[in-house]
């Protein structure tokens, strides 16, 4: 598959061949929500806690006594339908993560990323100063590019503190390494933009891979 490049104003520069074996795949929703769930899983902390009557603290006295009292029988002040009681069936920690191969991870970031191909939201620009520090000289060279509305995600090579410090304050902006990218990225974006070094970096990675697993399956 042949795409262009942009140039700073938009322009069309050169042309550049992605592989049809990580930019041609077959739509797959089940795959792609299985693996955008597995992300969001493993992002939980499972820190939430509720304590038990067992475990609030006081309570160790009767209320009152049993009998003739008029009042119904309490045991412990702690107890789950007193105000400031324990609660029942409360959260506790436990961890959310669960696995998900590895190939089933890769097959839906590549998924997701041929329908962003497929609906034009994929774009490759030759590439953003890294040593810029000016917010405003950065939204002017994305602006060339078309970078202007909705959430859009910036992939490079690499990314220098400098660029970290440009985009910060770029509302709807999300700046990352290519080779980092993963498939919540992909589709909590509107638009997908590669630099020319980043798109070249990702094919190497994800073509590496495949071609080691392919070595191993034999």
């Amino acid at each position: 598959m042949i795409t262009e490049i942009l140039s700073a104003s938009g322009e069309k520069q050169e042309k550049i061949e992605l592989p049809d074996n990580i930019f041609q795949q077959k739509p797959n929703p089940s795959l792609v929500w299985e693996a955008v769930n597995n992300f969001l899983a493993n992002q939980r902390q499972g820190t939430a806690k509720t304590k038990t009557k067992g475990e609030v603290r006081g309570g160790g006295k009767k209320p009152w006594r049993q009998k003739h009292t008029g009042r119904a029988r309490a045991g412990s002040i702690r107890s789950p339908i007193w105000v400031g009681g324990g609660t029942v069936f409360g959260p506790s920690p436990r961890d959310y993560s669960f696995h998900l191969p590895k190939k089933k991870r890769r097959k839906a970031l590549l998924v997701a990323l041929t329908d962003k191909v497929k609906t034009s939201n994929l774009k490759i620009i030759s590439d953003v100063p890294k040593d810029v520090i000016k917010t405003k000289e950065i939204v002017k060279i994305l602006a060339g590019f078309g970078v202007t509305e909705g959430r859009t995600l910036l992939l490079l090579d690499s990314v220098s503190e400098n660029l970290v410090r440009s985009t910060r304050n770029i509302p709807n902006l999300d700046l990352k390494s290519a080779k980092n990218l993963n498939v919540y990225d992909v589709i909590s974006a509107d638009q997908v933009i590669f630099t020319k070094a980043g798109i070249e970096q990702f094919i190497s990675e994800i073509g590496n891979k495949i071609i080691e697993e392919k070595a191993e399956a034999k």
